[in-house]
């Protein structure tokens, strides 16, 4: 044990591919459960031991990833909150649930993906985003905007040259609109409907536009389902900017919905950078769902933040069966990566082979 606490890295490796191993084929997905299996070699309090040994593992693991990540894909941005029960666990505060409608006691993390419309995403990294009655010295409070913008920068910094960055409203802050397009990043995000913006010499709401421009004056895209016209605009403080008016089928009449753009492409591949995005919300549910994103009860909040980063490390190994194996379904696709993993660990002489 104390070659691992030292930080041997084949010591850590093997406890974290047991780790991975343990969320894909174990019932319960909790770190006791996990390690009381046998999989990763250790006892359950020093598993727990073993996952808050550091405050920030997603940025090492950001980093690898974008080192094998594809190319030409956008960066995706989005909150995910995490329900907890347990009020002992650090850092849970009352966090607003899309699926619940409600807010719930639990974290929001702060996830991010590279995405390309037709592709499986490649989810990046969680990590923390506490609230501000939550905040401390390792974990700061940010906006949304701010939290968007240094991971932008920390990618861009790695090397990875990021097609465009796609946001929903919440990270649209002018700030941040303007940082992106003065350093050349183009971006689609999405627009509140009461903003501001010019448009023909005159000031008016986004709703007001779409009210001028109604559906009878937007082009269908069949490939979407969407009515969407393009107009030019000027947003107070951000400069000139696209903003497509996109009107959504309803079973009686029409949703409207704005997204800000600044890519130099036409109306379809804006619609599908946007489409895109919404790919992140299916690797949350299968996060969520299949490997137990939710179900960490340790008290450490560090511990929190490491167990969400391996459950990306077993999403990346189902993605691969899922590329190399495109007919299996998403579940056969974790047995199949489960076995292989298992059958490596094996072979290596670890633990599990006892």
């Amino acid at each position: 044990m104390s070659e691992v606490v030292q930080g041997s890295l084949s010591g850590l490796e093997r406890w974290e591919q047991g780790y991975v191993l343990g969320l894909m084929q174990s019932e319960h997905k909790n770190p006791s459960a996990i390690a009381a299996s046998g999989a990763t070699g250790y006892s359950p309090s020093y598993s727990c031991r073993l996952l808050r040994q550091e405050a920030r593992p997603h940025e090492a693991s950001r980093g690898r990833r974008l080192s094998e990540a594809p190319q030409g894909m956008y960066l995706g941005v989005d909150l995910v909150p995490v329900a907890h029960q347990g009020c002992w666990i650090e850092g849970v505060d009352r966090v607003y649930s899309s699926s619940d409608k409600a807010p719930v006691w639990g974290h929001n993390l702060l996830s991010c993906g590279l995405v390309r419309y037709g592709k499986h995403p490649y989810p990046l990294s969680l990590e923390g985003f506490p609230t501000e009655s939550m905040r401390s010295e390792v974990y700061p409070y940010r906006t949304p905007g701010e939290a968007m913008w240094e991971v932008v920068k920390a990618i861009c910094k790695n090397g990875y040259s990021l097609t465009g960055v796609v946001f929903d409203n919440q990270f649209a802050g002018k700030t941040y609109l303007a940082k992106l397009h003065q350093h050349n990043l183009p971006f689609v995000a999405r627009a509140r409907l009461n903003q501001k913006v010019e448009h023909g010499g005159k000031q008016s709401s986004i709703r007001a536009l779409g009210e001028h421009y109604p559906p009878g004056k937007a082009r269908y895209y069949k490939r979407f389902g969407w009515y969407a016209k393009r107009i030019k605009i000027t947003l107070a403080d951000v400069g000139p900017l696209d903003v497509l008016l996109i009107w959504l089928p309803q079973q009686e009449g029409f949703q409207l919905m704005a997204l800000f753009s600044t890519l130099d492409a036409g109306i379809q591949e804006v619609l599908a950078a946007w489409k895109a995005r919404w790919n992140l919300e299916q690797v949350h549910r299968l996060l969520k769902q299949n490997l137990g994103l939710s179900r960490c009860l340790s008290r450490s909040y560090a511990a929190q933040l490491k167990h969400a980063d391996l459950t990306i490390e077993a999403l990346h190994l189902i993605r691969q069966q899922k590329h190399l194996h495109p007919e299996l379904s998403w579940r056969a696709a974790q047995h199949k990566a489960a076995k292989n993993l298992k059958s490596q660990l094996l072979t290596e002489h670890s633990s599990l082979s006892a």
